[in-house]
């Protein structure tokens, strides 16, 4: 079973930073789970929420936002003063990270308002400039809308299908775009959700198990996402 880093390694770590990729790669992890967004001026960015508050010293929406602004902003010291100066980091200084370190990354693509079409052909475009190996990413997405465009954007590339529950819409999804994996929330899978899906050709990660004894009940799972990966690591 793969142990993902979720954000990085966000138990100990302020999430999506450099830090906390850094402390993934520290504790020999192959793969981590990220968020993207695209700033005011178009630039993909690594955050959670749609606003900055929360995980900064600043305010406001990260599309409102130009990236020399939010580069002005402290994404460490919420978290904890040793993490003082974290900055944001845009997609491209992580995928540089991740390629010098052999890193393989989840990259959920977040959106609310934004147009889904104008998001995914900036993630296209990002990808392509950086010569990524495709094999060491996974796109994913709660919006299906996302989904079926980085299916037509980026036919090549790994796709997993987000969702709290597995529902007949997701399977249709997954049927559609031909996707690698089905991503779901631990508390409403079990094991013969897990042996469906599986029978069917997809694998199954599940987001955010914490709780080793959880595994227990989801043993046939491939992969899960964790905010403390190094319990599972034992």
């Amino acid at each position: 079973m793969i142990v993902v880093g979720h954000r990085g390694v966000a138990g100990h770590f302020p999430e999506n930073s450099r830090a906390s990729i850094l402390a993934a790669i520290e504790l020999g992890l192959e793969w981590v789970e990220v968020d993207i967004q695209p700033t005011l001026d178009n630039v993909l960015v690594v955050c959670h929420d749609h606003t900055v508050d929360r995980c900064s010293n600043g305010s406001g929406r990260i599309d409102e936002l130009t990236l020399k602004q939010l580069k002005e902003l402290d994404f460490g010291n919420w978290f904890d003063t040793d993490f003082v100066g974290e900055s944001i980091m845009t997609l491209e200084e992580l995928l540089q990270l991740a390629q010098v370190n052999n890193l393989k990354l989840n990259l959920e693509v977040k959106i609310d308002r934004h147009d889904a079409q104008a998001v995914c052909e900036l993630v296209t475009q990002t990808l392509n400039k950086a010569e990524v190996d495709k094999d060491n990413i996974m796109l994913s997405s709660f919006s299906a809308d996302v989904i079926r465009h980085l299916h037509q954007l980026l036919p090549d590339y790994r796709l997993g299908v987000l969702s709290e529950r597995l529902t007949g819409k997701v399977k249709a999804l997954l049927r559609e775009v031909d996707a690698f994996s089905c991503n779901l929330n631990h508390l409403w899978t079990n094991k013969k959700h897990v042996a469906t899906l599986q029978a069917e050709g997809y694998q199954v990660w599940c987001y955010t198990v914490n709780n080793p004894r959880r595994l227990k009940h989801l043993s046939n799972l491939n992969a899960i996402f964790s905010d403390f990966p190094a319990r599972f690591l034992l």
